[in-house]
């Protein structure tokens, strides 16, 4: 299909806060949300949060990723309905996630595409995504970045298992092609 022929849909792109994310994650920043979690030693010296909400099937798995600039456009988009998937940014540099709302309570298989953002986010920053929430993986916004995830054993078996890129719906991975199921292709210029 010729460039010209496509319909492209140019997803906004935005930096990332604590209120704009609410409905497709929790922010993780350099403040303590969730404080006053009472450990005694350090008193004064240290802020103590209580455990953010992770959830998965299985033991976590924490796995580093270096991300360099790629296309523009999501193929792909997959959610998680029995995780609460993490990215966090390590290092000097951005990140950018394409995020779409949860809509599996509403029966959808196919994210609303009026409701995909672009987040940026800040150098040693992340997200933990709510379980549906649609998402490609991080984009680089300028240099490599290295983010660390938590996932499942399942989600990592899953992705890794694929020999060539495509659809899927094992592992509680559903990850589904746009253009196919829309006819539209998604761009994220960051």
């Amino acid at each position: 299909m010729k460039e010209d022929t496509l319909e492209i849909v140019q997803v906004p792109v935005v930096q990332a806060t604590r209120e704009n994310v609410a409905e497709y994650g929790l922010l993780i920043g350099t403040d303590v949300p969730n404080s006053g979690l009472t450990i005694p030693f350090y008193k004064g010296a240290v802020e103590e949060g209580h455990n953010i909400p992770f959830e998965c099937r299985g033991n976590a798995v924490l796995r580093s990723a270096r991300i360099s600039k790629r296309s523009p456009d999501v193929t792909w988009l997959e959610r998680h309905m029995h995780m609460t998937q993490l990215f966090i940014g390590l290092g000097d540099q951005p990140f950018a996630m394409v995020l779409g709302k949860p809509n599996h309570a509403l029966g959808k298989d196919v994210p609303t595409l009026d409701d995909v953002q672009c987040f940026v986010f800040p150098p040693g920053h992340g997200i933990m995504i709510h379980k549906g929430t649609w998402h490609d993986f991080p984009l680089a916004v300028k240099d490599p970045v290295t983010v660390i995830t938590a996932n499942s054993p399942e989600v990592v078996e899953a992705l890794a298992s694929m020999k060539t890129p495509s659809e899927m719906n094992h592992g509680d991975v559903f990850k589904i092609d746009i253009h196919k199921h829309t006819g539209k292709t998604l761009r994220a210029n960051v």
